[in-house]
């Protein structure tokens, strides 16, 4: 018999349901099992493995692993695996973390790379290269790391402490991060002598609706830009009566927020019924 091949993901859709279910592969099964043993250190490793941020996704990852949850078939409820990611990012040993990372070498290979946006795509980039060696450089043209994870999820869901621990263990791996460094030309970038160039700048970008009145006034906004406009200071109150249109996880996030700045009236729309709303159910 030859021996299971565990590089190939249909693997794990024949053995291990949520682990086929999550976008990486992550080994869920195993980290829940450390995690009913106490060792959060090592479950928060083994997670970081396959998703570098396991304490961002503990709070925000829409969990596509816990519909494919095969306890749904027995309780009706699956393991609650998103948030047992989060009880062991809150709940390891920082110091033995840190020391259980990859080491980056003193001695480079000479292969200089630019990634352009500082989010979590190129945040990753740089995660998997350093420690082989490589020199990474990101030019972000807002001030500091991190992309649509500071811009545009709530600190209600997602807390700055949480965001600057997670984001920090990667930079301090090394990075040549140039914050307020926008780039405006990719022909004067590939001028610079780098041996490769990632571009990671996102798509910070919510759907239009084209009808009649939508240009008409100020007080109608694409729920990312005005989660971002939170974010960023620049709308600190709102008037009593909102509507949402729209039943994604954007849109609850908007009616959230929307009620902490002292909305009082807020209604949402929906063009289609409940069982088709995009949003997760919790």
């Amino acid at each position: 018999m030859q021996p299971t091949d565990v590089s190939d993901p249909q693997y794990y859709h024949r053995v291990v349901d949520c682990q086929w279910g999550c976008p990486a592969h992550t080994n869920v099964p195993e980290y829940i099992r450390l995690v009913a043993q106490g060792r959060y250190t090592e479950a928060y490793l083994l997670n970081r493995r396959s998703n570098v941020f396991p304490g961002i996704l503990g709070r925000t990852c829409d969990r596509p692993c816990e519909p494919a949850c095969r306890r749904t078939r027995v309780d009706g409820e699956p393991v609650a695996i998103c948030r047992l990611k989060r009880v062991a990012a809150d709940l390891r040993d920082d110091e033995l973390m840190r020391s259980q990372l990859p080491r980056i070498p003193d001695t480079k290979n000479g292969k200089r790379i630019l990634c352009i946006g500082a989010g979590p795509a190129s945040l990753t980039v740089a995660n998997d290269l350093l420690p082989l060696g490589y020199q990474v450089t990101i030019y972000e043209k807002l001030a500091r790391a991190g992309g649509l994870m500071w811009n545009n999820i709530p600190r209600f869901r997602l807390p700055p402490r949480v965001l600057d621990e997670e984001i920090g263990i990667i930079l301090d791996m090394g990075v040549d991060l140039r914050c307020n460094h926008p780039v405006t030309s990719l022909a004067a970038v590939l001028q610079e002598g780098w041996d490769a160039v990632f571009i990671g700048s996102g798509a910070p970008r919510g759907k239009e609706l084209e009808l009649p009145g939508r240009y008409e006034s100020d007080r109608i906004h694409i729920g990312i830009d005005w989660l971002q406009s939170i974010a960023f200071g620049h709308i600190d109150r709102i008037e009593p009566r909102v509507l949402v249109i729209g039943v994604g996880n954007t849109a609850m996030d908007c009616c959230r927020s929307a009620k902490r700045l002292g909305a009082t009236d807020v209604k949402v729309m929906a063009r289609r019924s409940r069982p088709y709303f995009k949003a997760s159910v919790w």
